[in-house]
């Protein structure tokens, strides 16, 4: 008997869950596709004009640390839903942010912290934390693509 399918089930059932729900013709490349498009496209929203002066990279550490851990993707995505609400002009950002739900994988633990806080119509915010949320978010998902494809 062939250990491909038993290893093919083993990675399913130890790599944590994809990005968008999978049906028998897509493919992990190309479910990841759409997710990132749509990570590019919100993107895309948030550098268009008014640009602050602010450098959106510039987060102090422990907001960093929160955008980036495993287990607080979700509640991070779930405070910027909440926190787009406050904005003008962003349905098309909260539109985009709603479908991005499935591109998250699903939490191996409990939270040990509270979600990244943003202050409500505070756009400059808004923008550099979902930034670098998303950047995150899309440097994690292709290191798991790259690894998932590896297996294979």
């Amino acid at each position: 008997m062939s250990r491909l399918p038993v290893l093919l089930l083993l990675q399913l059932l130890v790599r944590p869950g994809l990005q968008a729900p999978m049906t028998q013709t897509t493919s992990l490349k190309t479910s990841w596709v759409n997710c990132s498009n749509m990570i590019d496209e919100i993107i895309t929203h948030l550098k268009q004009p008014p640009l602050p002066l602010l450098d959106f990279n510039n987060l102090n550490g422990e907001d960093q640390d929160i955008l980036m851990e495993n287990n607080l993707r979700r509640p991070n995505l779930e405070a910027f839903n909440r926190a787009v609400k406050s904005l003008q002009n962003a349905s098309a950002i909260e539109s985009i942010l709603k479908n991005l739900l499935p591109c998250l994988p699903l939490a191996t633990a409990a939270p040990t912290r509270h979600p990244i806080r943003i202050k409500d119509g505070d756009w400059n915010e808004f923008r550099r934390k979902l930034t670098f949320y998303l950047k995150t978010l899309e440097n994690a998902q292709a290191q798991q693509t790259t690894l998932s494809l590896t297996i294979f």
